[in-house]
């Protein structure tokens, strides 16, 4: 059996930024449509730095999505094509795929047991019970995109090999601009009709497939180049476009281009933050640490790999800790209570309370997989001393 391929601790930091990034996100959602729209409640965060600071927070929401799809698909992809030309069959590429799926769907369903089970039990979480299938279908599509993801990657792989290497990056730049193209006229429709809407989450999906496909032909991509100059380019990018994002946020504040906003910023669909976690996942893929701290290393690794575990449950009980964090931005923000608003510091202290959530729910999953290695390992031991 072969030793398990060493973590690179850069990119599971990068997993907790964008953990980090999607809790915080959720958590202003609501206040930034609200602000978008027009409501003068919130007029005080409508004013300027405020309304751009919560753009560039939306747009971190949408850069967290692509992140998480783009790792996969950046490690996954070249992994399965390397498996095929070593001869690998398609049947044991299939298997191993499988194989990661459980990895994926196990957790997920044992925490839609423990929610509803709590629901039926403890404490009514809304929308969560056997009657209701909404928050285990769209409520976490980004789970359930993403394990359909993983399980095509053979069927990727493939199709790559087909089309062959030197044709791959061009097949895949069109997927990604016909993709945007598309995403473009969606963000440019204003009409909210039904059909509309259902098209932009059947193209958050689609979107987050094709981050998914354009990060495993990037890996290829970046192979070919000097990896400690192409590590120092693509920080000085980054850094580029995060000054660049975050001027455009704040110059649309200032001139109060609310709807522009709103469009350059929806959901997984914005372009902005699709080339933002491309550059983002290069640069931390190629990054390597001076200093290694072991401790340090091991904490992030156990926080990261609870990634879905934290999405699953942060979407499975938003309907009870949402009302909550929105009241208390909208109290500060408004001053409803003091009789001053108080915009900087609603927007501090919801990114507290997110970070809190966030962390919280993490640990919880270090918990859960500490309980069930303590259980298997308690299993082996009985049935070896039979």
């Amino acid at each position: 059996m072969q030793p398990k391929a060493a973590r690179n601790i850069s990119i599971e930091a990068l997993r907790l930024v964008a953990v980090a990034g999607i809790a915080i996100f959720h958590t202003f959602q609501w206040t930034f449509k609200a602000i978008c729209t027009g409501m003068p409640e919130y007029a005080s965060l409508a004013a300027f730095p405020y309304s751009g600071v919560l753009g560039s927070i939306n747009l971190l929401g949408c850069w967290a999505n692509e992140v998480f799809f783009m790792i996969s698909g950046f490690f996954l992809i070249p992994s399965a094509v390397r498996n095929l030309q070593n001869g690998l069959s398609t049947q044991a590429l299939a298997r191993k795929s499988f194989a990661r799926l459980k990895k994926i769907v196990l957790p997920t369903l044992f925490y839609c047991a423990a929610c509803l089970l709590v629901s039926m039990y403890v404490y009514p979480l809304p929308e969560i019970s056997l009657h209701e299938i909404g928050w285990l279908t769209l409520g976490i599509e980004f789970i359930w995109v993403y394990a359909a993801s993983v399980l095509l990657v053979p069927a990727i792989a493939l199709a790559r090999q087909r089309i062959g290497s030197k044709r791959t990056p061009f097949v895949v730049a069109l997927l990604v601009l016909t993709t945007f193209g598309i995403n473009g006229y969606i963000a440019a429709t204003t009409n909210e009709v039904a059909g509309i809407v259902l098209w932009r989450k059947l193209m958050s999906a689609v979107t987050y497939l094709v981050a998914f496909i354009a990060a495993g032909e990037m890996r290829f991509v970046l192979e070919c180049h000097d990896k400690a100059s192409s590590a120092q380019k693509s920080k000085i990018v980054l850094i580029g476009l995060i000054a660049a994002t975050v001027a455009l946020e704040l110059l649309l504040s200032a001139n109060s281009q609310y709807d522009a906003l709103w469009k350059l910023s929806y959901k997984s669909t914005s372009v902005i933050s699709f080339i933002l976690a491309a550059v983002s996942v290069a640069a931390a893929a190629l990054h390597q640490p001076r200093h290694k701290v072991p401790a340090a290393d091991k904490v992030i690794a156990s926080l990261a790999a609870g990634t879905l575990a934290f999405y699953a449950v942060q979407s499975f009980t938003c309907n009870v800790w949402r009302p909550i964090f929105d009241n208390v931005i909208y109290a500060m923000a408004t001053g409803i209570q003091t009789g001053e608003p108080h915009p900087s510091g609603a927007i501090l202290l919801g990114i507290l309370m997110s970070l809190c959530l966030a962390l919280a729910l993490l640990i919880m999953d270090i918990v859960r997989r500490a309980v069930i290695d303590a259980m298997v390992h308690v299993y082996h031991l009985v049935r070896s001393s039979r």
